[in-house]
């Protein structure tokens, strides 16, 4: 029997987004990080334009270049980084603000896990005049926390509309 999306569930999962969102944009990353299994993979792969290709068309097979695919080791270590003060990047950080939008729940193929797909809009300001916008879609496949305290996040797959990207860097979380 299928999982149901109930109005409870969906205003659940909402909320633990817009909550991880908010976390992020008070640079509490500590926090951001307790919200991801121990098995994370989290990555965005380079957006390629085919020009031969059908619209709709999957891209033609072949290795997948990221700007980044990390598990939680690895993102801790960015968070650690950050952390130092020393990251040129990020000084002064860059104030940020995340929009999540038209969340749509699937159960996945595992009991208990939920493929959430939503849009994202993040508008990031550095220094005096650097503005980024970036925008994409993403699916997380989310699992109940074990000790049942809330939902975790094992996966994250990010895919940036833009083709080309104008920001000085990607030191910033999605």
């Amino acid at each position: 029997m299928t999982p149901r999306v109930t109005p409870e569930l969906q205003l659940d999962i909402e909320r633990f987004l817009f909550e991880e969102a908010a976390l992020l944009d008070r640079h509490e990353y500590r926090d951001w990080l307790s919200l991801f299994t121990e098995d994370l993979v989290y990555r965005m792969p380079v957006t390629t334009n085919y020009h031969e290709q059908a619209v709709g068309a999957p891209p033609p097979p072949g290795p997948q270049a990221y700007y980044f695919h990390d598990d939680l080791r690895t993102l801790t270590q960015r968070v650690k980084r950050l952390e130092t003060g020393k990251g040129w990047a990020e000084m002064p950080p860059s104030r940020t603000r995340r929009m999540i939008s038209n969340v749509m729940l699937t159960p996945a193929d595992v009991a208990g896990e939920w493929d959430v797909a939503c849009n994202f809009l993040l508008y990031r300001s550095r220094l005096e005049r650097q503005v980024d916008l970036f925008v994409g879609c993403r699916v997380d496949r989310l699992r109940l926390h074990p000790n049942g305290s809330g939902w975790q996040i094992a996966r994250r797959d990010l895919t940036l509309d833009q083709g080309t990207l104008l920001a000085n860097n990607l030191s910033i979380f999605f």
